[in-house]
């Protein structure tokens, strides 16, 4: 990685702490200069000003999430009833979006809380990143329909809704308001009573 690129990685990892420590509003631009070890001029040559960096921050979160829960379908599918690959394919869906709230919880208190009523343009962005988690849902719950894996039996719009908000609010829970750092094995279990919660209200058989 260039030099120029290692800065401004290191002035969006150090503004994504002091907008998570501080807050939008209370975060100055030499919080982040000084965080960073640079001099102020510095971050005006990557940043326009610090709109432009939460902006970025947020577009950078959607990328990240679309990669963590990326799949090959090719892994999906053998000698094993359908049925269990439908099921690790959402553990797979579940596990990695619960893996990307829980490994930098910085990030997560600026989506789920921080970012939330601060001005249009950055709800724009942050409802975005949600519909793009809902459509998600919605796809992979008319494959699994498709396949005969997924019950009909219920309202979709209702139900996907229901999935994003009970992820969501997890995800909120335990690493914003707790802030909670959970071991492996604590983290498999919460990911797995999301698994049995998610499956049970999606019928799924």
């Amino acid at each position: 990685m260039k030099k120029s690129d290692q800065t401004k990685e290191n002035l969006l990892k150090c503004a994504e702490k002091a907008f998570s420590k501080k807050g939008y509003y209370e975060t100055q631009v030499s919080d982040i200069v000084e965080m960073a070890g640079v001099a102020k001029g510095t971050i005006y040559q990557y940043f326009s000003n610090k709109e432009a960096i939460f902006k970025i921050l947020l577009s950078h979160y959607l990328r990240d999430w679309e990669k963590a829960i990326a799949v090959n379908m090719n892994d999906y599918g053998g000698k094993n009833p359908g049925i269990y690959y439908a099921q690790e394919y959402l553990r797979h869906r579940l596990k990695k979006t619960s893996d990307f709230f829980r490994e930098n919880q910085d990030r997560t208190n600026i989506i789920l809380r921080i970012a939330v009523g601060v001005n249009k343009s950055f709800e724009t962005i942050v409802r975005s990143f949600e519909d793009k988690v809902l459509n998600v849902i919605i796809n992979d719950i008319e494959l699994g329909q498709r396949w005969g894996h997924i019950s009909r039996d219920f309202d979709l719009d209702i139900t996907c809704n229901a999935v994003l908000g009970a992820v969501l609010r997890l995800s909120y829970y335990y690493f914003v308001l707790k802030r909670k750092k959970l071991s492996q094995t604590e983290q498999d279990a919460l990911q797995n009573e999301i698994f049995k919660l998610v499956s049970n209200t999606l019928k799924m058989g």
